[in-house]
Order: C-alpha cells, then structure tokens, then sequence
C-alpha cells in the first residue's frame, strides 16, 4: 500500500471543496430566495431570526460535510475527488471507516488540521510517515 502524494491530497481536497461550495452555495441561494419571499411580502422578519441565519449555515456545512465524507468514505473509501486522483482512505489496519469515523474525518478532523494556520496538513512533510493530524487522530492512511 503506497502512500498518496501531497499533490494527490490536495486535489482531491480541492475537488470535495469545490463540489461542496456548490451544493452550499445552492442552499443558501434557496434561503435567501425564501427570505426575500418573507420580506417582500411585509411580514415583519426579526433582524436576530436573520442574523442567527450565518450560526445556522456554519452547522449546516459542518453536518454536510460529515454527511458527505462519511457516506462516500464509509461505502467507496474514496470521495469524488479522491475518486479522481485515485486514492483511498481506510484505517491504519487496512479496514474501512465506518460511517462515524468518516464523517468525523472529513469534518472536525480537518478544522482541527486547519486550526493552526494550516499546521496539520502541514505535518504531511514532517511525519515519516506522511500523515496530518486528521490521519494520526482518526488512525488512518491515504493510499494509492
């Protein structure tokens, strides 16, 4: 089992991120249709109910983003873009993620590796062994 390259990695990353923004950006589009609808229409929308609205979306992508990794992860081993660059992800034992370990990968687990400017992924460099912080805390690898 050879290890993906950090080129692989990004790619991969990069194409998950761009088919996320799409469907997130979809979603807010119909949101704001909805809220226009309501504020058009004269009824009296509390500034707070809209304010609260940037809270909900940051919950929605993080629960989207679990959604997502965790099925393709947990089912194909591979998102779409890993899918495109040829890779998996599976635990350190060669097994598959379940569900949970998946959708925690691909979502807390790569806001923990951004955290510090980035450090996480960074470590890809540092460690033997190529891992970021999302692999050593989810005992995972990213493979050819």
């Amino acid at each position: 089992m050879n290890n993906a390259s950090f080129f692989q990695r990004f790619a991969a990353w990069l194409i998950d991120r761009v088919i996320l923004s799409i469907l997130y950006f979809l979603g807010s589009l119909a949101v704001g249709v909805v809220s226009a609808v309501y504020t058009s229409s004269r009824i009296d929308v509390p500034n707070l109910l809209l304010s609260a609205g940037v809270g909900v979306f940051m919950l929605v992508s993080i629960l989207g983003d679990f959604l997502y990794f965790g099925y393709f992860w947990s089912r194909r081993e591979r998102s779409i873009g890993m899918g495109i660059m040829n890779i998996r992800v599976v635990k350190t034992d060669g097994h598959p993620l379940s569900f949970i370990i998946a959708g925690l990968r691909g979502s807390v687990g790569y806001y923990v590796s951004g955290l510090c400017f980035g450090l996480g992924y960074i470590w890809f460099f540092v460690d033997k062994q190529h891992a970021t912080w999302h692999d050593k805390i989810f005992n995972t690898v990213v493979s050819t």
